[in-house]
């Protein structure tokens, strides 16, 4: 099972997801606990960064990183005039 930790480390690492046929990064750039979660082990929030000349919908993605591969649900939370915002939750 996945935790927050396994996570920390990789903060400011890049993962890539295909969609389309179409390698996509995102960079994931925070972690944060879930403080009330009834999870095992504790609950926590991934926020990634993704370009702006793509929106992901909300999905299962495969998500490759250096020292983390998982299939991941990311929903696309915000954008501003560098890309999209992608959380997933983890509770």
């Amino acid at each position: 099972m996945a935790s927050a930790s396994d996570f920390r480390q990789a903060v400011g690492s890049v993962f890539t997801v295909a969609v389309g046929g179409r390698a996509v990064s995102l960079e994931l750039a925070a972690v944060r606990q879930i403080p009330s979660s009834p999870r095992p082990g504790g609950g926590f929030t991934l926020l990634f960064k993704g370009p702006r000349d793509i929106r992901l919908p909300q999905a299962i993605y495969h998500l490759a990183g250096d020292a983390i591969t998982d299939d991941i649900f990311i929903v696309p939370v915000s954008a501003d005039a560098t890309g999209y915002q992608y959380e997933a939750v983890f509770n």
